[in-house]
C-alpha cells in the first residue's frame, strides 16, 4: 500500500521531479511481526496524519521500523510526529527503528538534541535486524 500527498499536480517534464510537499509513504513487506514503511520526499505538517496512521496501526507488531534513507526535508511538525510515535509505541512496547536517516534529518535531530530518543540504524537492512533482536 503506498500513500502519496502532492500540494501540486504538476512534475517537471523529463526531470523526474518531484514540487514542494510531495511525499510518499509505502508499507513494504517486513519480517513476521515488523511493520516496514519506507518514506521519499518531504515530511511536513501535510504529512503527519498520514504517519499517525500508520504509527497506530503499528501498535500491535513487534516493532515499526521507518526507513527514511529517500526523505528529503523534515520540519518540526513532522519531528514532533515521530517523538509522539516513540512514546506511543513504547507505551505498546513495539520498537520505532529509524533507518537510513539523510544528513538534513540527522542535523534536525542534532539540533535539537532528540537523536538519543531514537534507535537509528544506517540502512534498512540493519533497522530489521534491530527490528528482530
Amino acid at each position: 500500500m503506498t500513500d502519496s500527498h502532492r500540494l501540486h499536480e504538476a512534475r517537471i517534464e523529463g526531470r523526474g521531479v518531484d514540487p514542494a510537499g510531495a511525499f510518499t509513504i509505502e508499507l513494504l513487506r517486513g519480517p513476521e511481526g515488523v511493520v516496514l514503511l519506507a518514506l521519499t520526499g518531504e515530511f511536513d505538517m501535510a504529512a503527519t496524519p498520514a504517519i499517525r496512521t500508520h504509527v497506530d496501526s503499528a501498535i500491535e507488531a513487534r516493532a515499526l521500523v521507518m526507513d527514511l534513507a529517500g526523505v528529503t526535508f523534515v520540519d518540526s511538525s513532522m519531528l514532533k510526529e515521530l517523538l509522539r510515535a516513540s512514546n506511543e509505541l513504547d507505551r505498546y512496547e513495539t520498537r520505532l527503528v529509524l533507518a537510513g536517516v539523510p544528513p538534513a534529518v540527522q542535523r534536525l535531530l542534532d539540533l535539537t538534541r532528540t537523536t538519543e530518543l531514537f534507535t537509528l540504524a544506517p540502512d534498512r537492512e540493519a533497522a530489521l535486524e534491530i527490528a528482530r533482536a
